[in-house]
């Protein structure tokens, strides 16, 4: 019990601090992990938070693949999002490369209906917590 609490606690954080979400409290009482879900092909972790919230963190081993597909990815999202009710999407892409969020927000910004409640995060290796790193 107590290490589910502490990953809850570490994705609660993680999704305030580094994603930037303002979701009450409540919303994080109920959080669902999957590792290498079926909603994405090659997604490393999924979290589906309180109801609300969709989150999908890829941790790939070529960004430049991965911006290949990202309309593939972003549709899957939304499409995920919107049958399951949930109010935000948000995609986490994880590298340490310098110019893979510029490249990124490039490919995300030229892709056709994307939505106010659909998100890209380009973040750092460090930035997510160990206890919520996919494969851990």
């Amino acid at each position: 019990m107590n290490d589910i609490r502490h990953t809850n606690t570490a994705i609660k954080n993680f999704v305030r601090e580094s994603l930037g979400c303002a979701c009450p409290d409540n919303v994080f009482e109920n959080i669902t992990v999957t590792e290498r879900s079926d909603i994405f092909a090659s997604a490393s972790t999924v979290y589906e938070i309180g109801g609300r919230l969709f989150v999908a963190v890829f941790v790939p081993q070529n960004w430049h693949d991965l911006a290949k597909h990202l309309g593939k990815f972003v549709n899957a999202g939304k499409q995920y999002r919107d049958q399951h009710g949930y109010n935000r999407f948000r995609l986490v892409i994880v590298t340490d490369n310098k110019d893979a969020a510029k490249q990124l927000q490039i490919a995300y910004d030229s892709l056709p209906n994307i939505d106010g409640k659909t998100h890209l995060h380009v973040i750092k290796p460090e930035v997510l917590p160990r206890s919520v790193s996919p494969g851990c």
